[in-house]
């Protein structure tokens, strides 16, 4: 089959799908802000959760790549355009340097990946974030200290304006923000030396140039969505991403999914207020993580929370149980059926995580680039996600 027909045949599905689906839907609503009691947010809500659970179920697969190829969910299709690698820095030098076996913590390790859509009238940009899944990714999340945010920067204005000196944006827990920023300089992974934080700023301006580029006037809308630690980096990332776009016209939000406290009061505001980052957190009523880290300067770093309740004492009383994602979606999920909206229905089978190996053939290859990092050529976007 020729490529062009390939990527016809792959639009009509996407039309068909949303067609029988309902649920999101092209036009302008795109730059609305989410509402969870709106059906097709809703639907977008539980979509976004099932792209952080291709996450994590991409992460724990024998594949060393730990590539989410493709997801097709709530009616359209995503391709994945880059993975997201973040290095945990949880050992001291001096210890690392006395203890040679600890040597093989310090690296980075997969923790995501961007995702593309054609919704029928404008680009949908989602970035899904894994939580914690190892030791060296816990010892991260109690790293209590707060300290400075440090905003991206870049001497590239590329888009807008969105480079060079980054205003003050309040202060954030100290692991959480190794995790976001630290560069990989003695090169113990597989990639380039990037930070989680210039991967994902960086490619979201590369989805966006290319989109005006084709089409000035089309629609764009990034989406930043984690579970747990994923949730921090989902917060930090959108401020960053947000400040990128800020001549642009694109609107940026988060969901997150028992997100911890990241941060203090300055840097909700810098997010919420001065990037104008539409926040949505899923916070289970028995789940700890989402009053964590102690501490009174610490604050939920949201103005909208969907409280989710626990009615199985054996699950609310387990710490891991009431924290897990499938936990969050499936009390959601619950609580969606529950007004009444059949919302269940509307949502389209998808394959969430990785191709199956015999498929995988049939799907554009991301291409490994100079810095290291593998990217999905433009083109190949182009072909599989059709206007």
């Amino acid at each position: 089959m020729a490529a062009g027909d390939k990527g016809s045949l792959l639009a009509g599905f996407a039309t068909f799908l949303q067609l029988i689906c309902g649920g999101g839907g092209g036009g302008e609503d795109y730059q609305l802000p989410i509402d969870h009691n709106h059906p097709d947010h809703k639907a977008d809500i539980l979509m976004y959760g099932d792209m952080v659970e291709a996450a994590y179920k991409a992460f724990a697969g024998d594949d060393d790549e730990k590539e989410v190829h493709y997801y097709g969910g709530g009616g359209y299709l995503y391709l994945a355009t880059t993975n997201l690698y973040a290095t945990i820095d949880a050992v001291p030098a001096p210890l690392e340097a006395a203890l040679p076996v600890l040597r093989g913590v310090d690296k980075p390790c997969w923790f995501g990946y961007v995702a593309a859509a054609w919704r029928g009238g404008y680009w949908d940009v989602v970035v899904p974030w894994r939580g914690s899944v190892n030791v060296a990714d816990w010892s991260m999340n109690i790293q209590f200290p707060l300290v400075p945010f440090k905003p991206y920067t870049s001497k590239d204005k590329g888009i807008g304006g969105g480079g060079g000196a980054a205003a003050a944006a309040g202060e954030v827990e100290k692991g959480f923000h190794k995790v976001y920023t630290s560069k990989d300089k003695a090169g113990k992974g597989q990639r380039g030396e990037l930070s989680a934080q210039e991967q994902v700023v960086e490619e979201v301006r590369r989805l966006v140039r290319h989109f005006r580029r084709e089409d000035p006037g089309v629609g764009v809308r990034v989406t930043m969505a984690g579970h747990s630690l994923g949730g921090a980096l989902a917060l930090m990332a959108a401020h960053d991403v947000a400040a990128a776009l800020a001549d642009d016209d694109v609107p940026v939000r988060a969901v997150t999914f028992g997100a911890p406290r990241v941060g203090d009061g300055a840097f909700r505001d810098a997010l919420i207020k001065g990037r104008h980052v539409d926040v949505v957190s899923l916070v289970v009523k028995q789940d700890v993580v989402p009053r964590l880290p102690p501490g009174h300067r610490y604050v939920q770093v949201t103005e909208k929370v969907v409280e989710l309740v626990v009615d199985d004492d054996a699950v609310a009383m387990s710490l891991s149980a009431s924290h897990s994602l499938e936990q969050y979606l499936h009390l959601f999920r619950r609580l969606c059926d529950d007004d009444g909206q059949a919302f269940t229905a509307r949502m389209a089978p998808h394959t969430g995580g990785e191709v199956a190996p015999e498929k995988k053939n049939k799907w554009p290859e991301m291409e490994e680039e100079a810095d290291g990092y593998k990217r999905l050529p433009l083109s190949e976007l182009d072909k599989l996600i059709t206007k």
